[in-house]
Parts: C-alpha cells; sequence; structure tokens
C-alpha cells in the first residue's frame, strides 16, 4: 500500500473522473432528445426512455453491483466499468436505429453502475480517515457539478457539434481512465463473506423503480392537476413493491437493502438525510429554471450562469467542510448545512416578491448548505460503515441520491407541473410552490434536527491507513 498511499490524489482524480462522467451524462442527454427524436422518427415521450433507461439501469444494478464489487477485487470491476462506459458511449455514437440506441444506452448505464458503485468505496482505500473528509469533499463537488453542468455543457457542444459527439467525447477519457486504473489502483484482496445474491429482492427494485418512474412521466404529460388513473395505479404498485423489498431484507441476511448496514446509525441517518437534502435540491430547481425563463424572461444562457451559483458555492465550501471534519468531526457542518438549506427556501416561501437577486440568494445559500453536508455524510458514512462492505455502502449512497431526485421531480410535478399554463405573473410563484419550498424546509429542518443523533465524537487522526 506505500506506493498506492503516495499516489492516492492521483487515484482520487481518476475516481472523479469516473464521477463526473457518469453524472454529467445523466444531464448532458437531455438537451439533445429533440435532435434524436426527429432523426429517429419517434415522439418526444418515446424519446425521453434515452434518459430514463440510463438513470434506471443505474437505480437497478446499484446493490447488486456494490454487493458483487465487495466480493471480487473492486480495482477490476471499477476499471472494466470505464470500458464498459467507453463501449456503450461508442455504440450510441454509432447507433442507426432506435431499438440499438436504448440497449446502447443500457450498456452504458452498466458501466456507469459499476463506476458509480466503487467510487467512494476506492476513496476510503486509499485515504485514511483523518484525510477521508477532504478527499470526499472534493468527489461531492464533481458530484454535485456534474449533475447541475449537464444541460449546460450539452447546449453548448451542441452548437458547434453533432449529437453523437456528445457520447464520441467519453470513449478516450473512458480508455485512458480504464488503463490507469489497472495501473493505479491498489490490489486487495476482498475479505468479504460468499453470501447469496438477493434475486427477489433485485427485481422488486427493478420493478418498482421502474413503475415509478413510469408513473413520473405519465404525469408529466397529464399536468400536476389531470393526473390519470394509470398513473395513481402505477405509483401506488410501485410503493407497495418498494416497501415488499424492505420487508424482504428484513426477513433474510443476504439482501440487497443490508441489514447490518443499517445497524450503523451514521450509516442509515446519513442515508435518510441524504434522501431528504437530494430531494429538496431538485424539486427546488425545477420551479426556479422555469421562473427565470418564462416569467422573468431570461435566456437559457443567463439563467444557466445564475444555476451555476449553487455548485459554485459548493465547490468553494465543500473541501474546507471535508478538513474541517477531518479535524473536528462531522455532527457541526452536517447540522449546518442542512439549517443553511432549510433557512434558503424562506427566501421564496416568505417574500411577497420573488426576484433573480432573492432566487440568487436561495440557490447560493443552499450551495454553502450542500457544500457542508454532502461533503461530510459522505465521509460519515462511508467511514461507519465495515470495510468488506464498502463497495456496498458506496453503491447505497449512490442509489439513495438518485431516488432522492427522482422524488423530487414527483413532487415538483405534483404540485407546480402545469405552473404557467394558464398565463398569468402571479400564478407562477402563488400557492403551490410557495408550499413546495415549505415542504422542502420541513425536509431540511428535520435533517438538521437529526443531525443532533450522530455522536459527537472526532475521527482518530493516529490512523494512518484506511
Amino acid at each position: 500500500m506505500t506506493a498506492t498511499a503516495s499516489n492516492k490524489w492521483g487515484i482520487l482524480h481518476i475516481v472523479n473522473m469516473g464521477t463526473l462522467i457518469s453524472t454529467l451524462d445523466v444531464g448532458i442527454v437531455n438537451v439533445s432528445l429533440p435532435i434524436m427524436a426527429k432523426q429517429f422518427s419517434v415522439s418526444l415521450a418515446q424519446v425521453q426512455w434515452v434518459a430514463t433507461i440510463y438513470l434506471l439501469t443505474m437505480v437497478v444494478l446499484l446493490p447488486f453491483m456494490g454487493k458483487l464489487s465487495d466480493r471480487l477485487e473492486r480495482r477490476k470491476v471499477y476499471s472494466y466499468g470505464f470500458l464498459i462506459f467507453g463501449i456503450g458511449s461508442l455504440c450510441i455514437a454509432v447507433s442507426s436505429g432506435f431499438l440499438g440506441l436504448l440497449l446502447s444506452r443500457c450498456l452504458q448505464g452498466i458501466g456507469a453502475t459499476m463506476i458509480m458503485a466503487n467510487s467512494q468505496a476506492m476513496v476510503r482505500e486509499v485515504f485514511p480517515d483523518h484525510e477521508r473528509g477532504r478527499a470526499l469533499g472534493v468527489n461531492a463537488v464533481v458530484i454535485s457539478v456534474g449533475t447541475l453542468a449537464g444541460p449546460a455543457i450539452g447546449g453548448l457542444m451542441l452548437e458547434f457539434v453533432e449529437w453523437p459527439w456528445l457520447f464520441w467525447i467519453n470513449v478516450p477519457i473512458a480508455l485512458v481512465a480504464c488503463v490507469l486504473g489497472f495501473r493505479w489502483f491498489p490490489r486487495i484482496k476482498s475479505n468479504a463473506a460468499r453470501t447469496r445474491f438477493d434475486i427477489i429482492g433485485t427485481a422488486l427494485l427493478a420493478a418498482g423503480a421502474c413503475l415509478l418512474m413510469m408513473a413520473a412521466e405519465s404525469v408529466k404529460e397529464d399536468g400536476a392537476f389531470s393526473i390519470s388513473s394509470a398513473a395513481w395505479m402505477e405509483g401506488a404498485i410501485g410503493i407497495l413493491l418498494l416497501i415488499a423489498l424492505w420487508l424482504q431484507g428484513r426477513r433474510i441476511d443476504y439482501g440487497i437493502v443490508d441489514r447490518e448496514l443499517f445497524q450503523y446509525r451514521k450509516v442509515w441517518l446519513g442515508n435518510a438525510s441524504s434522501f431528504m437534502i437530494n430531494l429538496a435540491q431538485t424539486a427546488t430547481l425545477i420551479p426556479v429554471t422555469f421562473y427565470l425563463q418564462s416569467q422573468l424572461g431570461y435566456s437559457a444562457w443567463t439563467t444557466g450562469a445564475l444555476l451555476m451559483l449553487q455548485p459554485l458555492m459548493m465547490g468553494i465550501v465543500a473541501p474546507f467542510a471535508g478538513w474541517f471534519r477531518d479535524k473536528y468531526g462531522g455532527s457541526f457542518p452536517i447540522a449546518a448545512g442542512a439549517l443553511l438549506c432549510a433557512l434558503s427556501m424562506l427566501f421564496v416561501v416568505l417574500m411577497p416578491n420573488v426576484s433573480a437577486m432573492s432566487i440568487g440568494l436561495q440557490l447560493a445559500l443552499f450551495g454553502i448548505g450542500i457544500g457542508l453536508f454532502h461533503a461530510t455524510n459522505n465521509a460519515e458514512i462511508m467511514s461507519a460503515a465495515p470495510a468488506s462492505k464498502s463497495s456496498l455502502a458506496g453503491s447505497l449512497l449512490a442509489l439513495v441520491r438518485y431516488l432522492g431526485q427522482i422524488a423530487g421531480i414527483g413532487l415538483a410535478t405534483l404540485l407546480v407541473g402545469s405552473m404557467g399554463t394558464s398565463g398569468g405573473e402571479g400564478e407562477a410563484f402563488g400557492m403551490p410552490i410557495r408550499i413546495l419550498f415549505a415542504i422542502c424546509f420541513v425536509f431540511c429542518l428535520t435533517v438538521t434536527l437529526a443531525g443532533r443523533l450522530l455522536p459527537k465524537e472526532r475521527p482518530d487522526t493516529s490512523t494512518l491507513s484506511a
């Protein structure tokens, strides 16, 4: 591990490279969907599955891939993930039919899952606990930038190149990362127990997540106040299947909802908190983006620049939060970050008129909040999880992030999905959107209060290896 320890920051750069391309691709494809629909002669409703199937693949396979990585050599799973992601990107770029495009997007999603399931675990392997906060703070910045900057980067590229280049560019990056991964990543033999795979749980997660996504797509088409009975049925069955997944995990000791992980307070409380913060972040960005363009008349470029306040402030704050956690512990930055996220909601809930300045203040304050929260919370979860299940813990953290984003989209669509359809300046930020931000305020405030349940011990700075 001596060579690995001396090159740990280089390894972190490879990890961040994988995190960036896998999260960036969630949003970067959205701006090219109308062009794809025209080229492949499909409806916009059908072409939406190009984005949905990628996210669905990751949601379904993350727990499975995390458990597999803990049993095999993590270095190989992670590095081959880059290779599969690159092959999937290549297949997308040369696709001549819509079915081939969807299958290639699934392949790309499998590679992204192999990367995301091991990113946090790889950081844990090469960084000691007293440096883990700083490392995961940088990784948290990359996650946020990749998630939020995807549409902006995709729109900029489409000004100069055709849509296949959105995927061609992934190929050399993935190949370089694959080679460097095999060369630099540590060779550590797994000591995880050889337990059975939870096939039933995986099927329940797949079916439940698929139905919830179908319900969300139906709500988008129907409008928030005219939801069809089919959408209600899909959503209800999807929730019931996820409840069945939880019950299945409690019944067996090898479930994808791992009971041992949830015996650790920092793991279950940290994941629950992450779900609520990600829900609030996603739910509030949707109406803010609409308001800036439709009500205030800002261009897409100006709107994008204002929205970048959030990841910019997070990028400034997150490394400091990681350093603070490594030196003094994580309780304070987690609680303070969630509190700032909650207070940012009041710029919309309480102000009589919502201007670009108030929106900018909300985005900046929320960015500071998530910078404090995510870097610290991720480090606390990964440090608390047992070493033999670090990939499973990392995959669970990524799964919770995506589920929170899906829930945030659903909540925003339900409350303000028809915002602006019947005209009127005051309608856009009327009662429904104030209720949305008030709900998100409650979620963030709940995380603040829950943070008091965490033990206030300091990290062991005498430990020099993970």
